[in-house]
């Protein structure tokens, strides 16, 4: 069955992510009142069709400083339908926690 295959992003950058974007007020449980999720706060979502309908939705995020950081599209090799190798893009162009070429090229 041909189908897109989601190697998403690398661990780099969900850390980047994790440590330079804004959350989202956390929800609070109405019982003991701690904080229980923090999800980053997303500006932007867009649908990627690679492949009849299927792809991945690609986020822009809201950083500490104000900026943003996107998610893009490094690679999508082709391996019984296409294979998405997601990494992140500052303003500015400079991308985060890129995959290795080596990892790509097994696919």
């Amino acid at each position: 069955m041909r189908m897109y295959q989601h190697y998403g992003l690398t661990g780099e950058a969900d850390r980047y992510l994790e440590e330079n974007c804004v959350k989202d007020p956390g929800i609070v449980c109405p019982e003991c009142g701690y904080v229980v999720s923090l999800r980053l706060k997303i500006l932007k979502s867009e649908d990627y069709d690679a492949f009849y309908y299927d792809g991945p939705t690609l986020h822009t995020f809201e950083l500490k400083d104000g900026g943003k950081v996107k998610e893009v599209i490094q690679a999508m090799p082709w391996s019984s339908g296409p294979c998405g190798f997601l990494c992140l893009e500052l303003e500015d162009g400079t991308r985060i926690g890129e995959w290795d070429e080596e990892v790509i090229n097994h696919c």
